[in-house]
């Protein structure tokens, strides 16, 4: 397998993957996406020849630990789906009537 097979077959599907996993604040969702990240510059050090490859993930796996994707910070705070009742137009008594 070449470099280029080894992106569109692995390399891009994983990411993609990995991209939708560190939308939101979910902690667990961030460390798939981390061990899947681990994975893939794993992955890209055993494909012959590319090298480049795994060290441009292994930075962007550095970048992700070092802005805290998936610590501690991400557990307090709320999911998209957990605020919609402040974004809701029906009143408080139940009656949409003015």
């Amino acid at each position: 397998m070449d470099v280029l097979q080894a992106w569109v077959i692995v390399g891009v599907p994983v990411l993609a993957v990995v991209l939708g996993l560190f939308t939101g604040q979910s902690q667990q969702r961030a460390w798939a996406g981390h061990a899947l990240l681990v994975g893939l510059v794993v992955f890209f050090v055993t494909v012959p020849g590319d090298v480049l490859s795994a060290s441009a993930l292994g930075i962007l796996v550095v970048a992700f630990v070092a802005t805290g994707r998936g610590s501690h910070r991400d557990e307090g705070l709320a999911e998209h789906h957990q605020n919609r009742k402040r974004l809701t137009t029906a009143r408080e008594g139940g009656s949409d009537a003015p």
